[in-house]
C-alpha cells in the first residue's frame, strides 16, 4: 500500500495527480520511483491563468503534459496527446495534413470528408497564435484550455486553447542532449527514424543565454498507391486488370507512399538585464515534405487494407516559420508583458482530382485516357501583437487586462489540369485550338483579416474561501477578400483564346463586426485538498466573407445558360457564431493522497452555427450560417496510486453534442432535421495507463502498459440514420415538398490500441524499448467522404459510381498506423 506518512499539500498539489492522467510531468525516471516509494509528487506549474500556479489552484478545465511524458508515451503530435485529453477531439487524416483540425466537447457541423476544417481551437506557441501541427520537441510543456478562454486570451476561441510552452534558455548552466528514434512498422518497407540535438549555452552569466534545438524525422509511411497512371492524358486509369501487361503498361505502383519528412528547429536569445527585466527572442522553423493520403479505397476500388487508388502521387510541402519578441517586467503592483510575433507560411501540394471532374459530367467521362490533378500554393504572413499586464498583490483583489492586435494576410492559387483533353475535345466535341499546358480551372484567392480586442478578469476573495471572477472580451474584427475563377480550357477550346491564355475577373467581398464576451466563475475551497467551481464563458468563432465572387446581374439571368462559378447574395456573408458555456467542477485528493479527481460536467448553447455548404451555381464550397446545437457531458481524469510502485492514471469523456433546430442546407443540399447527432465526435472516450516503477543497477525502470479508446463517431450529422431531408423543386425552382435525403452517413467504428514500453534511466542515459499499436489493430479514424449514392452504386457493397468507363473512387477510410516497434535512446550533458 502507498506510504502512510505520505505528505498531503495544499489543493494546489500536483499536476501529476491532478489534470492529465499517464501526461503529469516529474523530472525523470528515476526521481518518478522515488516519489512513487515516498508518496510524494512532483508540482507542474503552468501559466494558462496568466500566472505561474499549479492546475489545482486554477478554477478552469485545464490539463497540461510535460516533457517527460511526451517523450514518454511518444506523444509525436497534437493528435496524440488529445487521446488523454477529456473533451479535445483531432481528426488525425495523417502527415500531408498541414494543420490538426481540433475541437472540443462535439462542436462540430462538418462532415468528415475533404473541405473538412475545425477552427473552434486556438493554437500558441508561447504567446503567439499559430496553425501549426507543431513536433513537440524541446518543450517546457503542453496545456490545454477546455472552453472558451476569450478573457484570458488574445485571439478569440469558441471552444478553448492549447498552449506549446518552449523551454527558456537557461542562463547559468552550459547543456545539452543528443537524441534518436528507429522504428519500424508492419506495414513499411523502410526504417523510421527521428534525430535531434539541444544545445543551452550561456553567454554571459546569469545574464545572456542561447538556446537551439533541431529535429529530423523520417516516416517512410504505410499507405501503397498501387495505381498511379503512367503518362497522364495517355494512360488508361482503368485498364484491363485480368490482363497484368495492359496493366504494367498503364499504370506504376508507388510502395509507402503516404510517408513525410520534416525538419524542425527553435532558436531563443535571453537577457535578463535585471531582476526587473526578462527579454526573449525566439526562432522557430519546422518544414514537412508529406506524401500521400493516409487513405484506404476497399469499398470504392476493391484495394488492399492499406492501399490507396489515387492516379496521381499526392505530395504535399509546407513551410512555417515564426520571429517573436518577449519583453516582459516587474512593476512590482503588477507584472507586464509585451510580445509581438511574425509567422509566415508557404504550401505547395498536389492532388489527384479526376472523380469531382467525372462527376460533373461535363463530357471528360468520355475521354478513355481521362485524368485530373490539382495544384495548389498558398502563401501567408501574420503579425500579432499583444500587451498584458498582471496584478501581483496579495490582497482579495487580482486581475488580469490585455489587448490583443492581429492581422494576416494570404495568397492562393488552385490550379486543374486535364492532360489530354483539350485533343480529344477537337476530334469529338468541336474544339477549334489545343492548349498545351492542360490548365482547365483556375481559382485566386486573397484573404486580409485583421481582429482587435480589449480584454481582463477580475477576481475577488469573498471569503478566504470563495472566490468570485468576473471577465470581459470587447472584441472587432474586419475581413476583406478578393477571389475569382478562370477555365482557361474552356476559352481556348472552344472559344479559340490564346493557347496559355489565363482570364480571371476578380471580384471583392467584405465583411466586419465587433461585439462583447463575458464570463461568470465561482471558486469554492471545501479544504486545502478539494475545491468546486462553477462557470459561466461566452465563446465566439468571427465571421466574415466567402471568397466566391458575388453572381452578377447578367449571371442571374434567367436565360443564361452558361456554366456560372458564383455566389448568390445570400451566400457572400458569414456571421459569428456563438456559444454559451455552462460548467461544475471539481478537483481533489482522496485517500490521504493516493487517489487524485479532476472532473467537469458541463452544457452548451451553440447559436447561429457556421455550416459548410455550397453555392447553388457551381457548387462552389462556401461556408453559410443557420439552425442552433447543444453540447453535453461529463470529463474525469486523475490518478491512484495503489501500491509502492504501481500508479494507475486514467481519463473518460461522455459527450452528447447534437442539433437543437432543423438546419436549412446543412450537409450539402440536404436539410437536417433537429435532434440530429453532431459529426467527429465519440459519445464515450477515456484512456488508461498501468505503470510499474522500480531502481535496478543503479538506474530506475518504468514499465508502462497502456490503452485508448474511442467509440464510434458519425462522419456526418446524424450518422447512418441519414436525418436528411432533399428538398422537390417545381419547374420554377421553388421548394414544393420535400424526400428523404441519401448522404450515405455511417457510424466509424469505436477501436481501442494498446502500448507497451519500458524506458531504463541511469546517470545521464536513457533508453526505451516500445511497441505501439500492440495487438496490431486496423482501425478507421474517418472518412473521405460519405457513401452518398454519387460516391457507391451500394451504399454498403460498393463499388463507386461508374461515369462511362470509370469508377468514382472519392470514398475512402483514413486508416490508423499499423503495429509500430522502435527503441530510442538520449545522452544528456
Amino acid at each position: 500500500m502507498v506510504n502512510s506518512c505520505f505528505v498531503k499539500k495544499r489543493l494546489a498539489l500536483a499536476i501529476s495527480i491532478t489534470t492529465l492522467p499517464a501526461l503529469s510531468q516529474f523530472a525523470s525516471a528515476q526521481q518518478e520511483t522515488q516519489q512513487l516509494a515516498s508518496g510524494k509528487l512532483e508540482e507542474m506549474v503552468v501559466t494558462s491563468a496568466r500566472r505561474e500556479q499549479t492546475v489545482q489552484e486554477i478554477p478552469l478545465n485545464i490539463s497540461a503534459v510535460g516533457a517527460e511524458k511526451i517523450e514518454e508515451l511518444r506523444l509525436n503530435n497534437i493528435a496524440d496527446i488529445s487521446r488523454y485529453v477529456p473533451g479535445l477531439t483531432v481528426i488525425d487524416r495523417g502527415p500531408r495534413n498541414e494543420s490538426a483540425d481540433i475541437f472540443v466537447r462535439g462542436l462540430n457541423t462538418t462532415s468528415l470528408g475533404p473541405g473538412f476544417e475545425a477552427s473552434t481551437v486556438a493554437t500558441y506557441l508561447g504567446n503567439i497564435p499559430v496553425d501549426v501541427n507543431l513536433k513537440p520537441n524541446d518543450l517546457e510543456r503542453v496545456e490545454v484550455l477546455i472552453g472558451p478562454q476569450g478573457t484570458l486570451y488574445g485571439q478569440g476561441t469558441m471552444g478553448g486553447a492549447i498552449r506549446y510552452i518552449p523551454k527558456a534558455a537557461n542562463l547559468s548552466e552550459l547543456s545539452g542532449e543528443i537524441r534518436g528514434d528507429i522504428s519500424s512498422n508492419a506495414e513499411s518497407s523502410g526504417i523510421g527514424r527521428d534525430f535531434g540535438f539541444t544545445l543551452n549555452i550561456p553567454l554571459l552569466q546569469d545574464t545572456l543565454a542561447f538556446r537551439a534545438s533541431a529535429d529530423k524525422l523520417e516516416d517512410p509511411g504505410f499507405i501503397d498507391y498501387n495505381y498511379v497512371v503512367r503518362e497522364p492524358g495517355v494512360s488508361d486509369p482503368e485498364p484491363d486488370f485480368t490482363d497484368p501487361d495492359a496493366v504494367a503498361a498503364n499504370l506504376k505502383q508507388v510502395e509507402d507512399a503516404n510517408g513525410e519528412s520534416t525538419l524542425s528547429g527553435r532558436a531563443n536569445l535571453r537577457w535578463v538585464p535585471s531582476d526587473m527585466w526578462d527579454v526573449n527572442l525566439w526562432y522557430y522553423y519546422q518544414d514537412t515534405k508529406a506524401e500521400g493520403r493516409q487513405v484506404a479505397n476497399q469499398l470504392t476500388f476493391g484495394t488492399g487494407p492499406f492501399e490507396s487508388a489515387a492516379r496521381y502521387e499526392e505530395p504535399n510541402h509546407y513551410t512555417n516559420d515564426l520571429l517573436s519578441l518577449d519583453i516582459e517586467a516587474d512593476l512590482g503592483f503588477a507584472s507586464a508583458t509585451l510580445t509581438w510575433g511574425r509567422s509566415t507560411y508557404e504550401e505547395l501540394g498536389q492532388r489527384d482530382q479526376t472523380d469531382l471532374l467525372i462527376g460533373f459530367e461535363y463530357g471528360y467521362e468520355a475521354f478513355p485516357s481521362f485524368s485530373a490533378y490539382t495544384r495548389e500554393e498558398v502563401e501567408s504572413e501574420s503579425d500579432t501583437i499583444e500587451a498584458r499586464l498582471v496584478s501581483q498583490s496579495d490582497g482579495p483583489f487580482q486581475w488580469v487586462v490585455g489587448y490583443f492586435d492581429y492581422s494576416t494576410e494570404s495568397d492562393a492559387i488552385s490550379e486543374e489540369f486535364t492532360p489530354g483533353f483539350d485533343q480529344f475535345a477537337i476530334d469529338n466535341f468541336g474544339g477549334v485550338a489545343l492548349r498545351p499546358d492542360s490548365l482547365e480551372y483556375i481559382q485566386l484567392t486573397y484573404i486580409d483579416e485583421t481582429e482587435k480586442a480589449l480584454y481582463g478578469e477580475v477576481s475577488y476573495d469573498i471569503l478566504p474561501s470563495l472566490t468570485a471572477t468576473l471577465g470581459y472580451r470587447s472584441y472587432e474584427y474586419s475581413v476583406n477578400n478578393e477571389g475569382g475563377f478562370g477555365l482557361p480550357l474552356y476559352d481556348t477550346v472552344f472559344d479559340g483564346a490564346d493557347p496559355y491564355a489565363v482570364n480571371v475577373e476578380t471580384a471583392p467581398n467584405s465583411g466586419d463586426d465587433s461585439g462583447d464576451l463575458y464570463k461568470l466563475n465561482l471558486a469554492y475551497d471545501i479544504d486545502d485538498d478539494n475545491m468546486i467551481y462553477a462557470t459561466y464563458s461566452e465563446g465566439y468563432r468571427k465571421g466574415g466573407v466567402n471568397i466566391v465572387p458575388e453572381c452578377t446581374e447578367d449571371e442571374l439571368r434567367d436565360d443564361n445558360d452558361d456554366q456560372k462559378l458564383c455566389a448568390q447574395p445570400d451566400e457572400v456573408l458569414i456571421d459569428p457564431d456563438t456559444i454559451a458555456n455552462y460548467e461544475l467542477g471539481y478537483k481533489g485528493i482522496l485517500l490521504d493522497g493516493a487517489l487524485s479527481i479532476n472532473s467537469a460536467l458541463y452544457y452548451i448553447d451553440w447559436q447561429d452555427l457556421q455550416v459548410a455548404t455550397t453555392t447553388e451555381f457551381g457548387s462552389l464550397p462556401i461556408i453559410g450560417n443557420g439552425s442552433a446545437a447543444e453540447s453535453k457531458g461529463l470529463e474525469l481524469s486523475g490518478e491512484y496510486l495503489f501500491a509502492e510502485h504501481w500508479t494507475m492514471a486514467f481519463s473518460y469523456a461522455y459527450t452528447k453534442a447534437k442539433l437543437t433546430d432543423y438546419a436549412v442546407g446543412l450537409v450539402g443540399d440536404d436539410d437536417a432535421l433537429g435532434d440530429s447527432r453532431l459529426p467527429g465526435h465519440a459519445e464515450h472516450q477515456g484512456a488508461i495507463n498501468l505503470t510499474y516503477s522500480t531502481e535496478i543497477a543503479e538506474g530506475a525502470l518504468d514499465i508502462n502498459y497502456g490503452v485508448v479508446y474511442t467509440g464510434e463517431i458519425y462522419n456526418v450529422v446524424g450518422g447512418p440514420d441519414d436525418p436528411l431531408l432533399e428538398p422537390v423543386l417545381d419547374e420554377d425552382e421553388q421548394i414544393i415538398g420535400y424526400v428523404d435525403g441519401d448522404y450515405g452517413g455511417e457510424a466509424i467504428d469505436a477501436w481501442d490500441v494498446h502500448h507497451l514500453s519500458a524506458t531504463y534511466s541511469r546517470n545521464s542515459w536513457k533508453v526505451q524499448a516500445y511497441i505501439d499499436n500492440l495487438w496490431d489493430k486496423y482501425y478507421s479514424l474517418g472518412t473521405r467522404t460519405t457513401r452518398r449514392a454519387e460516391m457507391l452504386q451500394d451504399e454498403q457493397n460498393g463499388p463507386g459510381t461508374i461515369y462511362g468507363e470509370f469508377t468514382r473512387r472519392s470514398y475512402g477510410n483514413y486508416v490508423g498506423k499499423p503495429r509500430t516497434i522502435g527503441l530510442k535512446l538520449s545522452f544528456n550533458f
